[in-house]
């Protein structure tokens, strides 16, 4: 769950006029499906590129299915790692589908939410070097963050969205997102909206800053996040991974698109269950957290119709919690590279493998529980009794997906960007079970 794209509810009403407002609205939806659906009826799939190892290829042909179905509509990118080998590795599609500019090998597109993975790796490696623990103190290595009640927050309180800044009392304007010293500043002088610990409410955007934050405070250069993860980790592993863009590499990203009207009709028939979730999250008063969390950062709108992640101002921005850039098999590898001792120990690699808080509560800002731990999020095994699997979802569906049981790492990215995630999510829900079939 990251940002659900919103639906607009339709009901009834009474009066004199009822019936023909009610054959206009009728009329322009038909009209606006008609659209689509004939759009859709004209998309050719391109070729697709990349290969599934022998005895994954039908893995191979569930994601060509996809785009024959029209369940994709520009482009994609699955991986799979098992064993630290890379079993699968195909894209197809547009990177952007209104030029007919081809996704290719070097594409890359945004993580949205999924980057708080990224973030979260960046810490274990942190805690498995002795630099920190998730049990310590903010304050131990950030001491101008206990001002305002935020004293005995934790690292994990932070890791598992309990640390009670899921927006900030003033706006966050672009002007301090690019200035780390100013972020960190308003940070340090903000008043939590619980007492950290004591609730889990989803930091969508906050998460990032408060990361940098603590890697800034905790790294013994002082690195920034974004310059740690990338001398630490992508370079030394010839990871094609970024949080940020740099301005000569904009050229590869795939443009964003939002889901149509067709697209939430077909879903919501398909798994009526995407109406709950969407009802969660829109139909909320306009008090609530989770709207407060939208409107705390304006220039961040994710409508029906705005990707703001196609803005190269913004692209540029180093946000760890939602402007993380690759393709699906670069971040597989990373998350192979997590599995096989490479980045963390076995030690806090069982540490990372289970969740913080995994019983039942009362989200505060999403409503519904998630399972979180160590920036992570978790899941019910899909085979396996009793077992967990863990990563982060994306907005769009951008998905990754660790199962340190079967060493595997399953990652999908688009930009044709879904309905829902997760498990609404049909495009990477048979991607994962054609996984599962072929393991």
């Amino acid at each position: 769950m990251h940002y659900w794209t919103g639906v607009t509810m339709l009901t009834e009403s009474s009066g004199p006029y009822s019936k023909a407002v009610a054959i206009l609205i009728s009329s322009f939806l038909a009209l606006q499906l008609a659209t689509e659906l004939i759009q859709l009826a004209q998309y050719s799939p391109v070729d697709h590129g990349g290969t599934c190892s022998l005895g994954f290829d039908s893995v191979c042909e569930i994601f060509k299915d996809n785009f024959a179905r029209g369940f994709e509509r520009d482009g994609a990118h699955v991986a799979v790692y098992q064993n630290s080998k890379l079993k699968v590795n195909i894209w197809a599609g547009y990177a952007d589908t209104e030029s007919r500019r081809k996704w290719t090998p070097e594409t890359r597109t945004v993580l949205f939410s999924a980057t708080k993975a990224i973030s979260a790796v960046c810490m274990a490696v942190l805690v498995d070097r002795g630099f920190v623990s998730y049990d310590d103190l903010v304050v131990h290595h950030w001491p101008a963050y206990g001002a305002n009640g935020k004293g005995k927050t934790t690292v994990e309180d932070i890791l598992t969205h309990q640390a009670g800044l899921p927006y900030l009392a003033e706006p966050i304007l672009i002007e301090h997102a690019k200035n780390a010293s100013t972020i960190m500043r308003m940070i340090e002088e903000a008043k939590p909206l619980w007492e950290p610990g004591t609730a889990s409410g989803y930091h969508a955007i906050t998460y990032g800053w408060l990361v940098d934050g603590l890697v800034r405070k905790i790294d013994p250069f002082g690195r920034d996040l974004r310059t740690f993860f990338r001398e630490e980790i992508a370079e030394p592993h010839g990871l094609d991974l970024d949080i940020g863009v740099e301005r000569d590499e904009l050229h590869r990203m795939a443009r964003m698109t939002q889901p149509g009207l067709w697209e939430y009709a077909r879903d919501i028939i398909k798994d009526p269950r995407m109406l709950a979730m969407l009802a969660l999250m829109h139909l909320r008063p306009a008090d609530s957290h989770v709207w407060k969390v939208r409107d705390n950062t304006e220039w961040l709108p994710l409508n029906y119709d705005t990707v703001p992640f196609n803005d190269p101002e913004i692209l540029e921005l180093s946000i760890g919690s939602a402007s993380g850039v690759g393709n699906a098999k670069h971040v597989a590898r990373l998350f192979s590279l997590a599995l096989d001792g490479t980045l963390i120990s076995n030690r806090t690699l069982k540490e990372i493998s289970t969740p913080t808080l995994d019983t039942w509560h009362w989200e505060k800002v999403v409503i519904w529980p998630v399972a979180k731990g160590h920036g992570f999020f978790y899941d019910s095994h899909p085979v396996l009794w009793g077992k967990r699997t863990f990563g982060h979802p994306g907005y769009g569906c951008q998905t990754i997906f660790v199962d340190p049981e079967n060493d595997l790492v399953i990652v999908y990215v688009s930009n044709g960007l879904k309905t829902a995630t997760s498990d609404l999510c049909q495009s990477y829900q048979r991607i994962r079970a054609e996984v599962y079939r072929s393991l």
